[in-house]
């Protein structure tokens, strides 16, 4: 369902698209975890389900990457994570059943619960794996797409988290798939959601005002300064919406990005992947009351900032929603007898207890 096309025709006809999710994903009222954060209304709008085989919030920006990588004649993709990016693997998932190649450039990260699994998955796809560190990573995708075997012109580079402005444009269309959800129901003042690459949030935050809802992002910072940063936001916003307004120019050149959009800073911790206290207590929370399973890396920080604000009376009196951009879905259970033998030195600490 693609409800910013159907408002901007010319999008459709202009901006290439390929369909990877099933949407709408559902919009939840969370009452007992609403009760016990006293607050009126609490929606979970549940991106987890995004697609069938993998969900969260890669594949909505993905459906507008790969287009664009497949109109240019491109057989193969890289890009760029952590090692146990959810971004990586979307992209490996989601390239192979389009038929593309996957490089996979990872940089190292403290160990989490699902970093062992994520990387058997890989080599369960045949991801092209390069460990590398984090200054280093674009040297080593140019490296790649120059020793790619069909030529370099077919190797379509995407950027961090698929944070691009086409990839920034599946968040926009959400935001007019929401407010379709909300036509019977008063819209959320604010939407808490993990921001690491940005556009995410700053998809919501131009489609929100596109479709006139008057509701705020809360974009919660879970990686370090400067990868997420208000300049980089409003860069990202102009681009955006630049490029939209190019294609139809029924579609208004935004001013004041921030103007609905607030990044929030206080629940990052120690740094990427870091657990903090406040994180741990909103997973277990969420699990308790709703029976939904989170992490500590995005979400759980994300979930954190909301928790807080209501503790605070910050939230008494408003309709509040939570985006769940984590996936859902369970990896195939080939993925546990995978060979491990052909993943590179420099990673298969990740493979052992405790490691990493």
């Amino acid at each position: 369902m693609n409800t910013l096309s159907a408002r901007y025709p010319q999008l459709l006809l202009n901006l290439p698209f390929v369909t990877l999710t099933e949407l709408p994903t559902p919009l939840d009222r969370a009452e007992e975890l609403g009760e016990q954060l006293g607050l009126d209304v609490l929606w979970i709008k549940r991106d987890d389900l995004s697609a069938p085989i993998y969900g969260g919030n890669k594949v909505r920006k993905l459906e507008y990457v790969f287009a664009d990588a497949m109109a240019q004649g491109c057989d193969a993709v890289v890009t760029f994570g952590a090692v146990g990016s959810n971004h990586v693997l979307a992209t490996s998932i989601y390239a192979r059943q389009l038929g593309l190649g996957c490089y996979g450039v990872l940089t190292k990260q403290p160990m989490t619960p699902y970093i062992a699994n994520t990387l058997r998955y890989h080599l369960s796809l045949g991801t092209h794996i390069v460990p590398t560190h984090y200054h280093g990573s674009l040297e080593a995708a140019e490296r790649i797409v120059a020793a790619h075997p069909t030529g370099p012109e077919r190797v379509y580079s995407l950027t961090w988290g698929g944070s691009s402005w086409r990839g920034t444009v599946g968040f926009v269309n959400a935001a007019f798939e929401l407010a379709d959800q909300l036509k019977h129901a008063e819209a959320p003042d604010r939407i808490y959601v993990a921001c690491g690459t940005m556009g995410t949030a700053v998809g919501l935050a131009i489609g929100l005002r596109l479709a006139q809802l008057p509701t705020e992002v809360v974009a919660v910072q879970v990686v370090p300064y400067p990868a997420v940063i208000e300049t980089g936001m409003k860069e990202l916003f102009a681009e955006t919406i630049s490029h939209l307004h190019a294609i139809d120019n029924e579609i208004p050149l935004l001013d004041d990005p921030m103007q609905n959009l607030t990044l929030r800073t206080e629940f990052l911790g120690d740094g990427y992947a870091e657990r903090t206290p406040e994180c741990i207590e909103a997973v277990d929370l969420i699990n308790a009351t709703e029976g939904l399973h989170l992490e500590t890396t995005y979400t759980g920080k994300g979930l954190a900032a909301l928790v807080a604000d209501a503790r605070s009376g910050k939230l008494k009196g408003k309709q509040v929603a939570f985006w769940n951009t984590y996936n859902s879905r369970p990896y195939p259970k080939a993925v546990a007898t995978v060979d491990t033998s052909g993943l590179p030195a420099e990673l298969q600490r990740y493979l052992e207890p405790g490691g990493g």
